[in-house]
């Protein structure tokens, strides 16, 4: 008798081990994740992209003036190429202009996602100024994408790949509306010059945190750096017009209350790098559930549990992502093939349930959920481990482990320093 997960695939995916269905996969968001997984998925289904733009890659592709992008004009990687770039394609340096050196720009970046897709031949199976305005299941086995200037279309599977650096997140600060001060969030950043002569309160301690802070110091009269990260200091030791403080819980008019009871007088403008949230507009609640940005429901931060033909890649936030999107689209072909038989669709919910309350059990804040950090290896370790894939190169981690320590040893000027050559030496895309 079959089992009853080969009864499920059947369902589900119309395949068996010896007969294996082409399905049909709309992939929404032609940025780096949308192009991982098209580079994976069509080489066993058909696939469609639906890009927004005109052009491939996504956060990357900015406006020429950067206004209403995560982006700003002086950003750079906070991570060389050589760990930027997808396991399968180098990242070539011609690209990158000297004076970026190994931590490439946006332009650089959105070259090289331009070249992953002519390498990998995708161009031609984008739509471009698509306008996803729904996705909807049809039935048990099929979805129907909605497009807001083209017919609706059909397909056996949905992965999306939207990004998650376009809605900010504002956090409510009491007092915020009658104090009258300036208050902006890092995606309004375009340059330090409207900071000039100005005492600027700036709130989250992450990688654009770090960027602002630094970047605005040199025109502003004081900044005041309020984050919880004790490593806060000694990424501003140089810069004598920078102090660290505990977070904002109150602002009025000339000053700002902090946690530890401080006062800060005289602040003249406040800049929230408190990262963004997920945002899926084009989805239904009754499929997604967000509270407090974590998603709830998936498996493995990729499938829906209760409808595994949804599929999002990309959700993991503190991570090297090119590689970590491309693991996670194998992964997912490997389930959509049937290669890595996952259990019934009640399972999957009880263990995407287990997943969120071990997460909450441990104090963390529920908006954490999708924050990897120190535990991106273990995640990846565990897709490569279930689905049979290639294990991580050895050059990967021996990257990983070079950029730690130079970061450790230089972290208000970690881009600055020579990498180790022989380490990140890349041949040329085959």
């Amino acid at each position: 008798m079959p089992c009853q997960r080969t009864h499920l695939l059947v369902k589900l995916y119309g395949m068996t081990h010896q007969t294996r269905k082409v399905m049909n996969i709309a992939i929404i968001g032609a940025g780096a994740a949308g192009l991982a997984a098209a580079s994976v998925l069509q080489r066993t289904h058909a696939v469609t992209l639906f890009e927004q733009k005109s052009v491939v890659g996504g956060l990357w592709r900015t406006q020429d003036d950067f206004k209403h992008t995560a982006l700003y004009p002086s950003l750079r990687s906070n991570l060389p190429a050589g760990l930027m770039a997808f396991l399968d394609f180098p990242f070539q340096r011609h690209l990158i202009p000297q004076q970026e050196g190994d931590y490439p720009g946006p332009a650089a970046v959105a070259a090289y996602l331009q070249a992953y897709a002519d390498h990998h031949q995708l161009t031609q199976k984008i739509q471009f100024k698509a306008d996803v305005t729904r996705v909807s299941p049809i039935d048990e086995s099929q979805w129907l994408i909605e497009l807001a200037d083209r017919p609706a279309q059909r397909f056996d599977a949905v992965v999306v790949c939207n990004g998650h650096y376009t809605q900010p997140n504002r956090p409510i600060i009491e007092g915020a509306l009658e104090s009258g001060l300036k208050i902006l969030h890092a995606k309004d950043y375009v340059h330090p010059e409207p900071y000039r002569d100005q005492r600027v309160l700036v709130w989250g301690s992450k990688a654009s945190g770090m960027d602002l802070v630094r970047e605005i110091s040199t025109t502003a009269k004081q900044v005041y750096w309020c984050g919880h990260d004790p490593d806060l200091e000694a990424l501003v030791r140089d810069r004598r017009n920078v102090s660290i403080h505990t977070d904002p819980i109150r602002l009025h008019t000339g000053g700002v209350q902090l946690a530890d009871g401080e006062h800060l007088a005289g602040v003249d403008q406040v800049l929230l790098c408190t990262g963004y949230q997920y945002q899926f507009p084009f989805l239904d609640d009754a499929l997604i559930t967000i509270q407090d940005n974590l998603i709830h429901g998936l498996h493995q931060h990729i499938l829906l549990a209760k409808r595994p033909t949804l599929a999002f890649i990309g959700l993991p936030y503190l991570v090297i992502p090119f590689p970590l999107f491309l693991i996670q689209s194998q992964w997912l072909n490997a389930v959509f093939t049937g290669q890595l038989q996952l259990p019934d669709v009640p399972k999957l919910i009880a263990l995407s349930e287990a997943a969120v309350a071990q997460h909450l059990a441990n104090a963390a804040a529920p908006r954490h959920f999708h924050r990897l950090g120190a535990d991106q290896l273990p995640y990846l370790a565990h897709l490569i481990e279930s689905a049979a894939l290639a294990p991580l190169p050895e050059t990967f981690l021996a990257r990983l482990k070079a950029v730690y320590e130079i970061k450790l040893a230089h972290p208000q000027d970690f881009r600055a320093i020579e990498l180790p050559s022989q380490t990140f030496r890349d041949p040329l895309p085959a």
